[in-house]
């Protein structure tokens, strides 16, 4: 068979990811090839990679050059006219890379597509619906850990495509001459994207193809949080800094507000100085981007904008029991609903879940759905409790308890499920 595309992955110290990502890549063997681009792993990752996907071809990479190098090695070997970007805590099905394949030859100027990638086994709260940059530099998902029931099927233009699963055609990858690799990592897919509309291309996402990704897994927020400062200078001095690549003033009015609040809630901001002062050393050619990209790219969006990830179920840490064979899932913080839903994991046997509700804040309703729909829907009133007896058919796992109000503050007790 002759395949068209080639998945390629970065590893780094990933070898607790790669028995998940073995299942993904096993499933897409029969049509993709596949280049494994390890960035100088110090634990077991290349040795289990020979082990559980020999078949695979690896790259072993002289040293942690960062995400785009990777990628970039792994470009330099790829022969096939598409690409498959693909995290090692993403997985995509077979059955859906075929699809993305076609939106990419029904549309010409599309340099990339990529499907609505969901939370990793919680399929009603989407991850990434494409991705932006603000005037601050900073690359963002769009509907970060929104609540989203149903989207359109249609294909749509999306200023960028996130680098988590996306389909890229090569030649459009060596046009650009791929990533940059002054960005270590995050915003570089932002960054590559912004390259490429300059060229005439644009971008798609197809809505009715799903994929899924471990939510910070990758890295942890203190290191995340360095890395995404130092991104974020320097593609503000890039795309926004003039001639002389220089962070624009409110740049700077923004960021002494942020370390003056830091400060003043006792967080730490000393690490801040280091790294501005890092991405303005960085020697950077200005991008004379016509302005109709680059409104595009940071048009204000405030119903698309980021909502914050959810503290106790990052990186894989474990659930909490809610009360019998009831475990939390992501939106919680201390037993309350924290981001506008709260997920629920009951066993696959039908059943009936019981629970007490009540509203600390503002009067509202509460409902609880499934993938189906909604199941039930009551309204709370401000401190009172309400009961709540629901029916869950078999085969149902993964439920969401959302406030039709996002603002709403919402905790539950006495919970129970029996059979």
């Amino acid at each position: 068979m002759n395949k068209k595309i080639t998945v390629v992955i970065v590893t780094w110290n990933s070898s607790s990811l790669l028995p998940k990502l073995a299942e993904t890549l096993n499933e897409l063997e029969p049509i993709c090839d596949v280049v494994v681009s390890d960035n100088s792993s110090t634990d077991q990752t290349r040795e289990l990679l020979k082990r559980i996907l020999p078949w695979v071809t690896v790259l072993n990479n002289r040293e942690n050059g960062g995400f785009g190098y990777g990628n970039n090695r792994a470009f330099e070997v790829c022969r096939t006219p598409y690409i498959l970007l693909l995290n090692t805590d993403a997985r995509i099905s077979a059955s859906a890379v075929p699809g993305l394949l076609e939106v990419l030859d029904r549309n010409k100027s599309a340099a990339a597509v990529q499907p609505l990638i969901r939370l990793w086994e919680w399929p009603l709260i989407t991850l990434s619906a494409g991705t932006a940059m603000t005037e601050y530099g900073r690359g963002y998902d769009y509907d970060f850990m929104h609540f989203q029931p149903a989207l359109s099927g249609d294909v749509v233009e999306i200023p960028a495509v996130t680098a988590a699963v996306s389909l890229f055609r090569r030649e459009a990858l060596q046009e650009a001459g791929g990533f940059d690799e002054r960005i270590f990592m995050y915003y570089e897919d932002t960054d590559l994207c912004l390259r490429l509309r300059e060229r005439g291309y644009t971008f798609l996402i197809a809505q009715s193809i799903e994929a899924e990704h471990i939510m910070g897994f990758s890295s942890s927020r203190g290191i995340a949080g360095k890395w995404e400062l130092e991104s974020a200078v320097y593609l503000a001095r890039k795309y926004l800094g003039g001639e002389k690549c220089q962070l624009p003033a409110y740049w700077k009015k923004m960021e002494w507000k942020i370390r003056i609040s830091l400060l003043l809630n006792r967080k730490p901001w000393l690490w801040r100085i280091p790294a501005v002062h890092k991405a303005e050393k960085l020697a950077v050619k200005h991008m004379d981007m016509s302005d109709s990209i680059l409104q595009d790219i940071i048009a204000p969006r405030p119903l698309r904008m980021p909502l914050k990830r959810s503290a106790d179920h990052a990186r894989g840490r474990s659930n909490s029991c809610m009360g019998n064979d009831v475990i939390s899932g992501p939106g919680w913080h201390d037993g309350r609903i924290d981001n506008g839903f709260g997920c629920l994991r009951v066993p696959a046997e039908a059943g009936s879940l019981t629970f007490i509700a009540g509203t600390f804040n503002i009067s509202g309703s509460l409902a609880l759905w499934s993938e189906k729909g909604v199941i039930i829907r009551k309204f709370l009133r401000v401190s009172e409790r309400t009961g709540f007896t629901a029916d869950i058919d078999e085969g149902i796992t993964h439920l969401y308890l959302v406030p039709d109000r996002r603002e709403q503050r919402v905790e539950i007790d006495n919970v129970s499920y029996t059979f």
